[in-house]
């Protein structure tokens, strides 16, 4: 475990005490590689805080992040609100920092201390896998301060500077361990503070309140590393964003708000892209493919003569396997369903190393590993990209996979998707499973 998930638990709880409405907190940080070995690319960022009014009780710390370096989180979990009065709903600020091809999510400090009440020379106690030692009271940029060491069972984690009249966090530098043990060193250090005027902070909680909406209208998990959005989430985010941009012009969001009006020109054009593809190729004979599978024979012509067949495009490898896996999982459960009513589903493993000799059995290796992992009950063909630009390849319109394609039993695309599909758990893939049932349907009404 992360040692500063520790701390993130800690973060969701945090109340923002007697913080005065309008208190706005700068922070810049970093995130450097300690360990030996390859180093991996650094990261830096600043976070913006500000509190806010609140319904009834103290007042709430909302914020915004800005990333550079190795990954990032897309712009719907760049902020968020640390201290909402329902606290399974607080959203804590972690970064999202790629190393070794792996994104791992890190918990960052509270801009407000959560144990205000604790602070005292010699104090000590244990809270979450953290114990906590105040070592001593020191002046930082004209600030009485106390410095808390926080260590855990493998040595110290933190070093905390903490304002001994307000809470607020001075300066912060945690261990990080990612990947196979490297050690990384995360530090953030407050920039400024001000208190903004009630009309600036009523324009920074006139843009914050929209982007609240917006984001709870996408319904995401906070889990999400890529923003992909569907036309409907499209045409709602359009529609936010017209009123946000005056909203956020002058205020902390103001960056934000730029990102997001990006995003959405290059989100429109994507979809555009995918609509046209989908044009193209639905009602169209489906391209003539031979799929090969792993051990150098080919799909036999008769598993799929005058059936309905169902392609997944995707990168089926065992290395830097991220959830939702491609959802095949869900795919799998699909065939196990359909399979007995004539449904053929046919994986395919879109790996640029099958083209290079020296590459491919460790194509072939990891893709037989995710296969086991998964138990898939399905055929999974390899594919140097051939196929798959027969199919027209999405990630030239700068959408990743996975492509669905369902394929008639006369031969004729039926049904063509970029990217995820919406699901809940209960229902699965509901949407493909809903074209495919209306393949097999077409299928009886022609016999």
């Amino acid at each position: 475990m992360n040692l500063l998930l520790a701390g993130w638990m800690m973060i969701a709880g945090v109340s923002a005490g007697e913080l005065p409405v309008g208190t706005e907190l700068q922070y810049s940080g970093s995130l450097t590689q300690q360990s030996k070995g390859p180093a991996g690319e650094g990261k830096t960022f600043t976070v913006t805080a500000l509190a806010l009014p609140a319904d009834s009780g103290p007042s709430h710390l909302v914020w915004v992040l800005e990333e550079r370096g190795a990954g990032g989180w897309a712009w719907p979990e760049r902020f968020g609100d640390l201290t909402n009065g329902d606290n399974s709903k607080a959203q804590p600020i972690r970064l999202l920092h790629t190393h070794d091809g792996l994104p791992h999510p890190i918990a960052v400090r509270s801009p407000l201390f959560e144990s205000l009440d604790k602070l005292a020379a010699d104090a000590s106690w244990t809270d979450g896998r953290l114990e906590y030692r105040v070592a001593k009271k020191r002046k930082v940029k004209d600030r009485e301060c106390w410095q808390v060491e926080a260590a855990s069972n493998l040595g110290r984690a933190q070093t905390l500077i903490i304002d001994a009249a307000t809470g607020v966090l001075v300066s912060a530098e945690q261990r990080v361990f990612m990947g196979r043990g490297d050690e990384f060193l995360l530090k953030m250090e407050l920039q400024s503070q001000k208190t903004l005027s009630a009309a600036e902070t009523a324009k920074a909680q006139s843009a914050y309140d929209s982007l609240q909406q917006l984001q709870a209208s996408l319904n995401r998990t906070g889990e999400q590393k890529v923003v992909e959005l569907t036309m409907p989430q499209l045409k709602t985010t359009r529609e936010f964003v017209s009123k946000l941009d005056p909203q956020a012009e002058a205020t902390m969001w103001a960056k934000l708000s730029d990102i997001i009006e990006r995003d959405l020109q290059q989100q429109e054009r994507r979809l555009e892209g995918a609509a046209g593809l989908s044009r193209k190729f639905v009602g169209q004979p489906a391209p003539k493919s031979i799929f090969k599978l792993p051990d150098g024979s080919t799909i036999p012509a008769a598993d799929t003569q005058g059936k309905v067949v169902v392609l997944h495009f995707w990168e089926y490898r065992n290395e830097n396997l991220l959830e939702p896996y491609g959802q095949v999982g869900y795919l799998d459960f699909l065939n196990n369903k359909r399979k007995k009513l004539g449904v053929k589903v046919i994986g395919v493993n879109v790996d640029p190393r099958l083209s290079d000799r020296s590459n491919s059995a460790t194509a072939v290796r990891s893709m037989k590993k995710l296969m086991e992992f998964m138990n898939l009950a399905f055929d999974v063909a390899i594919d140097d990209g051939t196929i798959l630009g027969q199919f027209g390849d999405p990630r030239t319109l700068g959408s990743p996979l996975p492509l669905w394609v369902v394929i008639g039993h006369d031969g004729k695309v039926a049904h063509y998707h970029i990217g995820y599909y919406a699901i809940t758990p209960d229902e699965g893939l509901k949407q493909l499973d809903e074209a495919v049932i209306a393949a097999l349907r077409k299928q009886r009404e022609e016999r």
